[in-house]
């Protein structure tokens, strides 16, 4: 590698905060979600099209994120060589083309390796737009815009639960995310900062030594597993809530979507209350350990036989509100967590690793649970994956040179 390369984080952290670029990788963060949750709310439509069983259509979902759980570090390793901008572009684009192509597919098949191009994409960006984000930013906002950035999932997810059952067919929900992701892409040179320094230090640094590097400073690997429990615990609900409520308390799909979209809605204002709480001082292991153990005992509930069907939905939101403090609290800690500023691409790769993890388990595990045991049987899932993420909270370093709210 030679230093004429552009350096993942492209320069010191900027003076002043440029909110143009960080408007702008929020919308291509949402963008992104968008096509999490199409496929969610069009799971009943793609049934009845396709006559796949619940655990069949799963893989609508997983297929989506399995190659980031590959993929993570190895998008953080492009990001570190060909600048975050440039990949994020990239990402943006790719997301657009397959979700143009996957419109076109009527093969149950071909669906699925749209899907998975569209998961190529999604990693390159959820991978290079923090690293953007991370030098657009003044280091006395990073934990506030990581809050704020944290929210595309939840909004994403909302806005296509939501508009999702108002178009004519899944088709134009595919059409509708592509063109929305690619006039992000198109954005991206007219706000975002690419500037490019001669630092040697992040491209001469080989993988495998970046690998050990972070690896042995531990906490971007907690992390990582933290997100993971999380995930397992969301998207073990939220992947099949609409049908979950069709079927439980016989809802339409419009109402399950909009419920469903209220949910994941609130969970956007967890992700903002973290932010204050660490902008207070609040150590991440504290509020991770508490927040998981809390989303936990919800989500489990929301499964349980003996849980009143008026109190399904309360428990829904509970669950989702609190929820939104781990991902905001996990992103704001990781690159004050990496060994180096030139190995936070990288340290982020592992994270989303481990949120891709938990996304591609999560909906393949509890499709399995309910068709062998019923819909009450997820609820030990989510309870197992609270207690863990808890426990593996209380072992991340607190204090020391890290900021506050950081791991």
């Amino acid at each position: 590698m030679t230093a004429s390369k552009p350096n993942a984080v492209d320069s010191a952290p900027a003076p002043a905060t440029q909110w143009p670029a960080i408007i702008n990788v929020l919308f291509a963060g949402i963008a992104v979600a968008l096509h999490v949750g199409k496929a969610t709310i069009a799971l009943p439509e793609l049934q009845r099209e396709f006559g796949r069983s619940l655990e069949s259509l799963s893989w609508i979902i997983s297929a989506f994120p399995f190659i980031g759980v590959f993929g993570g570090i190895a998008a953080g390793q492009l990001v570190r060589r060909w600048g975050d901008r440039r990949l994020l572009g990239l990402g943006l684009v790719i997301v657009s083309v397959a979700s143009f192509a996957g419109a076109t597919q009527h093969d149950f098949t071909g669906l699925i390796v749209t899907r998975v191009i569209e998961g190529i994409g999604f990693v390159i960006v959820v991978v290079a737009a923090p690293t953007v984000l991370t030098r657009v930013v003044a280091p006395q906002q990073r934990n506030l815009v990581f809050s704020i950035w944290s929210t595309f999932m939840p909004a994403g997810m909302a806005i296509s639960l939501f508009f999702g059952p108002h178009f004519a067919d899944w088709q134009q929900s595919w059409i509708a995310g592509g063109i929305l992701t690619l006039l992000a892409a198109l954005l991206l040179p007219f706000t975002t900062p690419r500037i490019v320094t001669t630092a040697v230090a992040a491209t001469t640094v080989k993988l495998r030594q970046a690998l050990a590097s972070i690896l042995r400073a531990r906490q971007p690997l907690l992390l990582a597993l933290i997100f993971t429990t999380y995930n397992l615990q969301f998207f073990a609900v939220m992947a099949f809530l609409p049908i979950f409520l069709m079927q439980r308390i016989g809802l339409t799909l419009a109402a399950a979507g909009g419920v469903s979209a209220a949910v994941i809605a609130v969970n956007i204002l967890g992700n903002l209350f973290a932010g204050v709480l660490l902008s207070r001082g609040l150590q991440a292991r504290t509020l991770l350990a508490i927040a998981s153990m809390l989303m936990g005992l919800a989500g489990a509930s929301v499964f349980l036989s003996a849980t009143p069907n008026a109190m399904l939905v309360p428990l829904c939101l509970l669950f989702s509100g609190i929820g939104g403090m781990l991902p905001a609290t996990i992103l704001a800690a990781t690159p004050a967590a990496a060994p180096e500023p030139t190995l936070i691409p990288l340290s982020l790769g592992l994270v989303m690793q481990g949120i891709y993890l938990g996304q591609v388990i999560g909906p393949i595990v509890l499709s399995t649970l309910v068709a062998y045991a019923g819909w009450t049987a997820p609820s030990f899932m989510v309870l197992a994956a609270a207690v863990l993420g808890s426990l593996l909270a209380l072992t991340l370093t607190s204090g020391g040179k890290n900021p506050p709210g950081s791991a």
